[in-house]
């Protein structure tokens, strides 16, 4: 069952509950699925702590925010002068490919998607819901964000000097729709993402060009205070967090995003309740369209790791939770909070390919570290992710300046390292000194000096025991190949 709120007709049920606005009824209206529902309009913003009660159901209760940033979407979006003042639809101003733009940005407006009143209020259908938030924003026509009024002058520069302020991003920076995991899926899987203003009429802006500005800006800002990677890092968490977000809405779609990924960039954003961190996930790497019976009873965490697994994907095993005891999932993280092992860095790649059997996990693409004296490709590519340009740096000092990056970056391991020939691996526990150990990193899961990785334990077998997950700085091989864990 899918909801939206759109406007009564004749065939409103005359009991129907409703809310009136700009001297309109607007019901809810139920449809079988997605598919069959009219074009739409979600709107994303942030809930804040202020509640009312719900007018479609009084006995549950919403944010005091929701009919305010209901109001500006139909405000903002309904206007076709609007759409034709602030929005280009071509290139090159084609005038009917403008017209066209336009006149369907409106008639997507006629139905909205707003979380307190669309998502049902009993279960399993809130449940169900919640598990396929990615399939409703990524199947909305247009996804319009609505900020707080303190956001007013960042939307009006970007929408009409097309720049934005130091002032700007300080106010940027405090707004709640920066920092929290609904709106992260809210907005990276929408096909088409603007920004306005609670309270303003004209103000609206298109994603891009918004998003565009706010890393223009943070460039000019960090130039023009001589900010370098790891100060810009602790000086403006929730702006770094904002990057993160700009960068995979830019670079990448749920087919295409890692549940390492978006594991990384939800670990610092708020939720209400840990259901809401998993579901926002989940909604974040698939469009789950395809259910399963009994996925509605699942805990979130083993509904995530499902639907990951259901991908191919496998880099949700990189993270800090505990592990099973169960025989032959050793590696497998089991029910609670799943902390990514660092936070807040931009990690490329799709997925961790591999695929689940019987009596062990096959994974892909994974490379195994030479243990030696670190080597001078590996020295500078360590360097690198910690803007060294000394040479002259010791392989212990760079080895602790790389520590107080992870550190700033949110990496909760034990600060001891290993030494590597292309590298340093930095695990969550105590490293054994065992020569059964060994340190095997992902190939195709990684930033640009490293990736996460994995201690292992090697036995009389082809398949290795696990025993921990780390962190791998340095220099990445060109290829990887295959290995079986327990």
């Amino acid at each position: 069952m899918f909801r939206l709120l759109e406007p009564a007709n004749h065939l409103t049920p005359p009991d129907a509950s409703f809310i009136e606005l700009f001297e309109k009824k607007w019901v809810i209206k139920e449809y079988a699925q997605v598919s069959d529902a009219p074009a739409f309009t979600c709107i994303s913003y942030a809930w804040g702590k202020g509640k009312v009660e719900n007018p479609v159901c009084v006995e549950q209760h919403m944010s005091i925010r929701t009919i305010r940033a209901l109001e500006t979407a139909i405000n903002v979006s309904q206007s076709k002068e609007n759409w034709g003042r602030n929005i280009s639809f071509s290139h090159d101003g084609n005038s009917l490919k403008e017209a066209a733009g336009q006149a369907a940005a409106v008639n997507a407006s006629q139905a909205f998607w707003v979380d307190a009143l669309c998502v049902p209020f009993d279960e399993p259908g809130r449940t169900v819901c919640l598990q396929r938030m990615g399939e409703i924003f990524s199947s909305a026509y247009q996804v319009l964000v609505v900020l707080r009024e303190q956001c007013s002058d960042a939307i009006q520069n970007a929408s009409q000097t097309e720049k934005l302020t130091s002032s700007d991003l300080s106010i940027l920076e405090k707004e709640d729709w920066v920092s929290r995991v609904w709106t992260y899926q809210e907005a990276v899987n929408s096909s088409r993402l603007y920004f306005g203003v609670e309270g303003n009429e004209d103000a609206i802006v298109s994603g891009n060009e918004f998003l565009n500005m706010i890393m223009t800006a943070i460039e000019v800002y960090k130039a023009d205070n001589n900010l370098d990677k790891l100060a810009w890092e602790k000086q403006s968490p929730k702006l770094r967090s904002l990057e993160r977000l700009l960068a995979d809405y830019m670079m990448a779609d749920f087919a295409t995003r890692s549940a390492y990924q978006v594991m990384s960039v939800m670990e610092n954003r708020c939720s209400e309740r840990v259901d809401d961190h998993f579901y926002a996930m989940v909604g974040s790497i698939t469009t789950t369209t395809e259910r399963v019976e009994g996925d509605e009873t699942l805990e979130p965490s083993e509904f995530f790791m499902r639907s990951c697994e259901r991908k191919g994907d496998f880099s949700f095993l990189y993270c800090g939770a505990p592990r099973s005891e169960e025989v032959a999932s050793g590696w497998r993280p089991i029910e609670g909070r799943f902390p990514a092992l660092l936070p807040d860095l931009i990690t490329l790649g799709s997925s961790q390919a591999g695929r689940r059997e019987l009596t062990h996990l096959q994974l892909d693409s994974m490379y195994r570290l030479v243990s030696g004296t670190i080597t001078l490709d590996g020295i500078s590519a360590a360097r690198w992710f910690v803007e060294d340009k000394s040479e002259t740096s010791s392989p212990n000092d760079v080895a602790r300046q790389i520590l107080n990056r992870l550190r700033t970056l949110g990496f909760s391991g034990c600060g001891e390292h290993l030494e590597f020939e292309t590298g340093f691996f930095f695990p969550q526990k105590e490293p054994l000194n065992s020569d059964d150990i060994f340190a095997a990193v992902s190939h195709n899961i990684h930033w640009v000096t490293g990736g996460p990785g994995l201690l292992l334990r090697a036995n009389s077998s082809d398949i290795d025991d696990f025993f921990d997950v780390g962190v791998f700085i340095g220099q990445r091989p060109k290829s990887g190949t295959r290995i079986m864990v327990g």
